[in-house]
């Protein structure tokens, strides 16, 4: 995983991003496509906590990219508002396992509230902006 946004890029291997503090939350996935669950219980870094690690502590946005590249699931931009929540998440385990491929191995974002296109799976970098 890329992250940038300051002087420095980071470069982080699943290793390190397990290495970080993380946090675990309950939230919903609601698809556009007509279907939704329950609260899953999402654990991984908090968005807040990488933009800082980027060296932008009050981020504006930031771009999620995935190694899907092109369509419409290969990349969203995020606003200040859900980067700042606490429950937003680069998630890298579901219901206390890791994720599967299907759901994103190895690290997804997760917004609380966002619909489904939103919550990138695959994450190759974020780009964190001012």
């Amino acid at each position: 995983l890329r992250v940038l946004g300051g002087p420095v890029e980071h470069v982080l291997t699943r290793e390190d991003l397990l290495a970080l503090p993380l946090r675990t939350h309950a939230l919903p996935i609601a698809c556009v496509e007509g279907w939704s669950t329950d609260d899953q219980h999402w654990t991984g870094i908090p968005l807040l906590r990488l933009a800082e690690l980027a060296g932008v502590p009050r981020p504006s946005s930031v771009l999620v990219e995935s190694v899907q590249v092109g369509g419409p699931f290969g990349a969203t931009v995020l606003a200040r508002n859900q980067i700042r929540d606490p429950r937003s998440l680069l998630a890298l385990r579901v219901n206390g396992a890791d994720l599967s491929p299907d759901h994103g191995y190895p690290a997804r974002v997760i917004v609380p509230a966002a619909p489904g296109v939103h919550n990138t799976k695959w994450v190759s970098r974020l780009t964190f902006r001012t």
